[in-house]
């Protein structure tokens, strides 16, 4: 008789599987057998067991109206006991665990600010992929999935075109079936073209206040809808939150007076886009280091161009540290 799976199994498994469906809306490559082989070795069941869970993962996903993996067909003979364990594994579409915080953040607090960035990439004449705007905004692609069906349904209660066109396949740059299912868009390029003309043809939107209660994922949600092009939006979410949402000189926390500075010798045209690439500097300051009247040492000494020091010297001689990621605020001490 077969040994029941256990819940730890059967979360290595549903966390697998979301992995496989993050590198697969990133583009990346990856061993779907190889990562039944780490299963297996880890747990000691068959490759082909871990094999037929994940179509049951696809089942489960099926019955629930959501994207499943391409290439694991859904096998439904799942058994009810299982079937419930996944379910409540997968589910919660609207609250997500971030990668090394204690809290639940709802994916929803984020929507507003993930609008915004897809209007603005409507002016540019942009697209985006389903990695990016995971990247960018740090949502899973479950949670994406059903952010994409409240933001199509929120502009067509406007009377705006679709807005969810502008997002799409890294590889087929199409849309999924989903637009045509869900909206009726049989066309994904001319359903784009007319969010071009109609947002073009608007005035801009500015990013919302802050409100007091906003967590620091929302806060860094609007911060990012300020940046169009996709690897600076990500790289401006990693800054604010490696530094608090705060000015790492200053202490500032007003959002729009904030910029994601790259440190000197750091050009994101080469892939230098992680938290420990830039600084989070009030926009002031942020001049002031790029023109090189601001200077941050190796050891993290501020110090001024004699230029500028009459108007900032209450700064000169301070000590930054930039915590690791999600872990509050940034400290200073004078040297």
């Amino acid at each position: 008789m077969a040994k029941e799976w256990t819940d730890e199994e059967l979360r290595a498994a549903v966390d697998a599987y979301r992995s496989m469906m993050d590198r697969e809306a990133r583009g990346e490559k990856y061993s779907k057998l190889q990562i039944y082989q780490d299963l297996s070795r880890r747990f000691g069941r068959s490759v082909k067991a871990f094999e037929y869970r994940m179509q049951n993962i696809s089942a489960v996903l099926q019955e629930n109206n959501d994207a499943w993996l391409a290439g694991l067909k859904p096998a439904v003979n799942v058994g009810a006991n299982v079937r419930s364990r996944l379910t409540g594994l997968l589910g919660h579409p609207d609250r997500m665990i971030l990668p090394g915080a204690a809290s639940v953040v709802s994916y929803k607090e984020k929507l507003p600010a993930i609008r915004e960035w897809l209007i603005e990439t409507a002016r540019h004449k942009g697209m985006v992929t389903y990695g990016d705007i995971m990247q960018a905004f740090g949502i899973d692609r479950f949670s994406l999935r059903h952010g994409m069906d409240l933001l199509g349904h929120q502009a067509v209660n406007l009377g705006e075109p679709v807005l969810t066109a502008l997002i799409v396949n890294k590889k087929t740059k199409r849309c999924s079936a989903g637009l045509e299912k869900e909206f009726g868009v049989l066309d994904d390029g001319a359903e784009r073209q007319r969010l071009y003309d109609f947002w073009r043809a608007r005035d801009r939107t500015e990013v919302n206040d802050v409100d007091a209660g906003d967590s620091l994922e929302a806060k860094a949600a609007k911060f990012v809808s300020v940046e169009v092009r996709p690897d600076q939006a990500t790289f401006r979410r990693r800054v604010f939150l490696a530094s608090g949402g705060r000015c790492v000189i200053s202490g500032c926390d007003l959002l729009r007076a904030l910029d994601a500075a790259h440190r000197k010798g750091r050009n994101w045209r080469l892939g230098h886009n992680s938290a420990e690439d830039g600084y989070l500097l009030r926009k002031d300051l942020h001049a002031l280091y790029d023109s090189g009247l601001l200077r941050i040492t190796d050891d993290g000494v501020v110090e001024f161009e004699p230029l500028a020091m009459p108007h900032y010297k209450q700064f000169a001689g301070l000590k930054i540290t930039i915590p690791p990621q999600q872990q509050g605020f940034c400290g200073k001490e004078r040297t």
